[in-house]
């Protein structure tokens, strides 16, 4: 692991007593005895859950070193509307409470405050990962992330209710549910750096063997792509359950960076993946592919200290290529 952190400091050509960039503000009276961790990262072309993570990672070093964090999402976080959602402009309180008693507007008038900086967070990955990669993760990182789900991340009222009132309209706590998750769109352009697209055919498989070993009694299904549901109802017909007040993509492009004339079309798609992911996490079973919300499914469970009956991650590897990313590209 020292080697590891060698290497991450000659990289980034930083020597070891400014490795964490600890930089302590004084900006006024409020909170005296507390050291406030101002967690603010921009996410700029960052998907939900891979923001998600990254917040996890940035509460997870605020834990370990004592700090009080407060997040406020970053102006080009996709989900940010340009006006107020429940009275606030922070899109991070969109969908969750602070971490926290201390409100966002506090920091600038508080007496200790030190900002995150995106070291501290790819040094918790590195730790626990050996490398710094948005797909990476252990067994024990998705534990460690799991207790800081269970003791900072809470979802606000708006958003539990809107969760909870979609899991009771498709049954899901009615019976046992096989929870699926295949990313389309922007995954069948091959993109470096991305996992290698998981097919319906894939999927079909392992369903087929999980149903004959583990009787479900119905199959959930979140996709970002209409081509793979389409796929599953053909396939399994009635057994299927899903949500169907959700913006899927027919093409290459990234739901995530898309636009609508739907008001507040960002804060939904938030809430929608949100559910989505939450709803993978309350399933008995689960199907998916690499995936940052497979990934934070099963940080969520472990959260509440509970493991899936049957887990199968579907795992073909990354793409390594010349594909650099592109928003709006069809792949």
């Amino acid at each position: 692991m020292m080697e590891i952190f060698r290497q991450f400091m000659k990289q980034n050509k930083i020597g070891k007593t400014e490795l964490f960039h600890l930089d302590v503000k004084h900006y006024g009276s409020f909170n005296r005895d507390t050291m406030l961790y101002c967690i603010y990262e921009d996410g700029i072309n960052l998907g939900f859950f891979a923001m998600y993570r990254h917040w996890l990672e940035y509460l997870y070093f605020a834990d370990i070193c004592g700090y009080t964090p407060v997040i406020r999402a970053g102006k080009n976080f996709e989900y940010q509307e340009e006006h107020a959602i429940g009275g606030t402009k922070n899109a991070f309180e969109y969908f969750f409470k602070q971490p926290s008693a201390v409100k966002v507007q506090d920091v600038k008038y508080s007496y200790k405050v030190m900002w995150s900086s995106p070291v501290h967070r790819e040094m918790v990955e590195l730790v626990y990962t050996g490398k710094m990669d948005h797909y990476g993760y252990t067994e024990k990182y998705m534990r460690e992330m799991g207790e800081i789900v269970r003791k900072y991340v809470a979802f606000n009222e708006r958003t539990s209710n809107y969760v909870n009132e979609g899991m009771s309209k498709i049954g899901i706590g009615d019976g046992k549910a096989l929870g699926i998750h295949i990313r389309g769109t922007d995954f069948r352009g091959r993109y470096n750096n991305h996992p290698v697209f998981v097919t319906e055919q894939d999927c079909f498989h392992e369903i087929d063997r999980m149903m004959q070993k583990n009787r479900y009694d119905k199959i959930f299904v979140a996709t970002d792509d209409q081509r793979i549901l389409d796929a599953f109802l053909v396939e399994y017909g009635n057994l299927i359950c899903c949500y169907h007040d959700v913006v899927r993509g027919r093409n290459n492009k990234s739901v995530a960076f898309s636009t609508s004339d739907r008001k507040n079309h960002k804060y939904l798609l938030g809430l929608e993946v949100i559910r989505d992911m939450y709803t993978l996490s309350k399933c008995d079973g689960l199907i998916a592919g690499i995936s940052q919300v497979a990934i934070c499914a099963q940080i969520n469970k472990l959260s509440r200290h509970e493991t899936y009956e049957d887990l199968c991650i579907l795992d073909k590897g990354i793409y390594q290529n010349q594909r650099g990313f592109r928003r709006g590209g069809k792949g």
